[in-house]
């Protein structure tokens, strides 16, 4: 009886101050739109890299830009755009990503020899787009390096007859001819077959990850499981809120047992952090989110709740003040969501901070999340993430009440 006292009375609490309730499930969802919106619903296929190219030397990277951008044959990733010295202005106003510029006399400097350099002018307004053209730009001019060592005195010879009056002479043409004949042969054992080959595979359409209904399907999963996190934080701060106002005190003396009063306080958690979560995957499906077998879904939402309830409740029951609580909490939701997938996926993470995001609940739960929406996985392929959420969050929350009871007999909290 006193159980259900203390769970109605939380649940009134929360009913009573729809504001901050509001607020704590409004953090994952506006997060998730934001993204959506930066990153547009088009998908990778949509995405064009706006290049400025101003050629002084009127070299032959202008004939084939000029060709790769009037072609009507294929659909290009990148927007080239032969400009000059405007280009810079235009670079001011973040009318681009990058400016690419090639000096006069690069080709002259080029065919002699001599160091010359490429400039890559990029805008600080964009993060990733920039950095394709430059990684782009490297790869040009590593080529254009080994091709000048390894044909140098060809280079020198065509020079010499672009130097010339009129036409070559036929021997002339002939001898350049035989000297680039013989340099491939060199190069036989490298080229004849190549050290690197390229294969194209075309996967059938079973092996293909299902593409997502909508961009939401990218964000939501994560962030709604570090908003569940946070959903977690404010039903357990609720118990050192009781005890610095001395409302736990009295209700030690009407018939309430510690016991009554923590399973209460851990059904109140467990029952914010499983509705809240219900709640952001209605609001996924209604922006079409399709987040997969519905049984898999719930069972996987349960123990999400499950984990994170044991996870905070754990950590209050270490803390001596509501300040305390605060500060260790958000830490630990913000470290682990990092570190778990939530905000960058676990594939584009360096290879030593993987192995650390396994020791994380927001790892297991966003993974599990990400094979249902993502991989079009089923409830076999998460069951291991569920054995995981379930077994440590059930630990947490039996070491995180025999702590607090502890503390509740002993009279500390």
């Amino acid at each position: 009886m006193a159980v259900s006292a203390i769970l109605r009375r939380d649940l009134n609490r929360y009913r009573r101050n729809p504001v901050r309730t509001a607020l704590l499930f409004s953090l994952p969802l506006v997060m998730a739109s934001v993204f959506a919106l930066v990153f547009g619903g088009g998908g990778v296929d949509a995405i064009s890299i706006r290049v400025l190219l101003w050629d002084e030397d009127d070299s032959i990277f202008s004939m084939l830009a000029g060709g790769a951008t009037n072609s009507s044959e294929s659909e290009n990733d990148i927007d080239l755009v032969a400009v000059g010295p405007e280009g810079l202005v235009m670079m001011n106003r973040g009318e681009a990503s990058a400016l690419i510029h090639i000096p006069a006399g690069f080709t002259d400097d080029f065919l002699d020899g001599v160091p010359t350099a490429i400039e890559i002018v990029k805008n600080p307004a964009e993060r990733f787009l920039p950095q394709v053209v430059e990684e782009g730009a490297g790869i040009g001019a590593a080529v254009l390096s080994a091709a000048s060592r390894t044909f140098r005195p060809e280079l020198v010879q065509l020079k010499s007859l672009m130097d010339g009056e009129g036409f070559p002479s036929d021997l002339a043409v002939s001898t350049l001819g035989g000297g680039v004949n013989g340099r491939f042969r060199s190069l036989e054992p490298l080229l004849f077959p190549p050290v690197i080959g390229l294969e194209k595979v075309t996967l059938a359409e079973a092996d293909r990850d299902p593409e997502p209904d909508s961009v939401l399907a990218f964000f939501l999963p994560g962030l709604a499981v570090m908003g569940v996190f946070f959903l977690s934080q404010s039903a357990t701060r609720d118990i050192l809120r009781d005890r610095e106002s001395g409302l736990l005190r009295h209700l030690l003396t009407a018939p309430v047992s510690p016991s009554d009063y923590l399973l209460g306080k851990c059904l109140t958690v467990l029952m914010v952090s499983g509705v809240g979560f219900g709640l952001l995957i209605v609001f996924g499906v209604a922006s079409g989110v399709s987040w997969g077998p519905p049984a898999a879904v719930a069972l996987l939402a349960t123990a999400t709740a499950v984990a994170s309830s044991g996870t905070l409740l754990l950590i209050m029951s270490l803390v001596g003040t509501e300040r305390q609580g605060d500060a260790l909490t958000t830490i630990v939701i913000i470290s682990w969501s990092m570190l778990g997938g939530a905000f960058v996926p676990i594939d584009q993470m360096p290879d030593f901070i993987r192995p650390l995001s396994a020791t994380t609940m927001v790892f297991w739960a966003t993974d599990a999340f990400n094979t249902l929406v993502l991989r079009g996985g089923g409830l076999a392929d998460i069951i291991l993430n569920v054995a995981v959420l379930l077994g440590a969050g059930s630990g947490f929350l039996v070491v995180g009440a025999m702590l607090l009871g502890r503390r509740i007999r002993a009279g500390a909290v």
